[in-house]
């Protein structure tokens, strides 16, 4: 009883486009009330409070906060330079441009929607200028920005670790490929497109221009290096690496660009403070929401009905892809790694996955949820700057979708690419 009203009012609240975190409350709250177990009220709030219990997680703010800096303090501006002047004379330039600028810039802050924004807002109308069609804009600054969850550091491999136990500094490694994969994969499809419709490049820039456009951007281009360096060598911890980011960026912006007056840091602070905000509340929601379905049981029949079906790694990881595909679609991301890590954590140690690996192939199969309908994020974000609606983006988005279903396949089945650079943690 308790489980059906569960589901059903949460599959009813969806339906209505409730918010994901107030379906997952809602639907949790009337579970108790009516389910007829006697469950107390007083497991709302101590079990949302358990789910954000964890320091690990003091990370997510501090890359929040890092990637508002660096997008009003400059900081984005001039990666994007220097990406046109690597690859904007080659065939389909700004998307080109485009593709390796949000690379970069999830490097940063570790955020898809932050990314979408910072660049999207700058590249899409530089395309439109162009003659690149705008839904062809919107579609791929989407699929570029996808990249953000994957490539390190990413907010919902901290999630990820937090749950688990895993090693987040080794998610983070292992997030550099499958992020490559993608990159490449989307610069081959900008250059397919480009050819079949014509689309020129841009001036190939003289070696000096490049090395102008690489020194106004060193301060820049070195955060992802500080990051990323100083996990691998130990000396600080992803948490301690958000904190790093954040004195890093602010000082970059504030004395080296001089792009960051005091004025506006009431409004960075601010929008910082929401987007952390809103996925505490998510990841909160989503903790009484998981604990409600562990306490039915629900991780350990999905594990005997998928092993009843086949106990094949390569087939039963097939069936856990289709069903987080499914689950993405419906429920924001980062919700979604709250609600399907309990449930399917220990299918994969049953299947005998490696766990840094098999939550990469969880990470990959949540970013399809990102860039296509319903929820689609990054979809809504794009399509906001571009004026194109979701139907013309989508023209173009399938297209995209089969890069990142190459890159899924390539993450599942080779776990000795996947995990290439985890040996480089001490």
């Amino acid at each position: 009883m308790t489980l059906t009203i569960l589901l059903v009012s949460f599959a009813v609240l969806i339906f209505l486009r409730v918010p994901v975190a107030f379906s997952m409350g809602v639907s949790a709250v009337l579970a108790i009330v009516l389910g007829g177990k006697g469950l107390p009220l007083e497991l709302i709030p101590q079990r949302m409070y358990v789910m954000i219990d964890s320091s690990s997680l003091l990370a997510i703010p501090f890359f929040i906060l890092a990637g508002e800096l660096m997008e009003q303090g400059g900081l984005s501006a001039r990666m994007i330079r220097f990406a046109q002047s690597l690859v904007g004379h080659w065939r389909g330039g700004l998307a080109q441009v485009a593709v390796l600028a949000n690379t970069i810039f999830s490097a940063l802050t570790g955020s898809s929607a932050a990314a979408a924004s910072a660049i999207g807002s700058i590249m899409i109308p530089a395309m439109k200028e162009k003659g690149y069609p705008a839904a062809f804009a919107a579609s791929i600054n989407a699929s570029a920005a996808s990249i953000g969850p994957i490539i390190p550091p990413s907010i919902i491999m901290v999630v990820y670790g937090s749950i688990t136990g895993v090693s987040v500094s080794a998610m983070f490694m292992a997030g550099i490929v499958p992020g490559l994969i993608i990159a490449f994969g989307l610069m081959a499809l900008n250059w397919i497109y480009a050819y079949r419709n014509g689309w020129g490049s841009e001036r190939r820039q003289t070696i000096g221009q490049i090395i102008k456009s690489f020194s106004s951007s060193i301060w820049a281009l070195l955060a992802p290096i500080i990051i990323i360096g100083g996990i691998i060598c130990g000396i600080f911890t992803p948490t301690e690496a958000g904190a790093v980011a954040v004195v890093y960026a602010g000082l970059v912006a504030r004395f080296v660009y001089h792009e960051l007056p005091m004025a506006r840091l009431k409004n960075i602070l601010s929008k910082a403070a929401y987007s952390t905000g809103m996925v505490a509340f998510i990841m909160a929601s989503a903790g009484i929401f998981g604990w409600l379905l562990a306490v039915e049981q629900v991780p350990q029949t999905v594990v005997s009905a998928i092993l009843s079906v086949t106990d094949a790694p390569g087939l039963a990881i097939l069936l856990v892809i289709a069903i987080v595909l499914v689950i993405g679609a419906v429920v924001e991301v980062t919700a979604a790694v709250v609600l399907i890590v309990p449930v399917f954590y220990p299918l994969g140690q049953a299947l005998g996955f490696n766990d840094v690996h098999f939550g990469i192939i969880l990470c990959v199969a949540l970013v399809f949820g990102n860039v296509t309908p319903p929820v689609g994020l990054l979809l809504y974000i794009t399509s906001a700057i571009s004026g194109s609606r979701i139907g013309q983006i989508m023209r173009y988005q399938w297209s995209s979708l089969i890069v990142l279903v190459t890159a899924l396949l390539i993450v599942t089945y080779s776990e000795t690419i996947t995990l290439m650079f985890t040996g480089l943690l001490k």
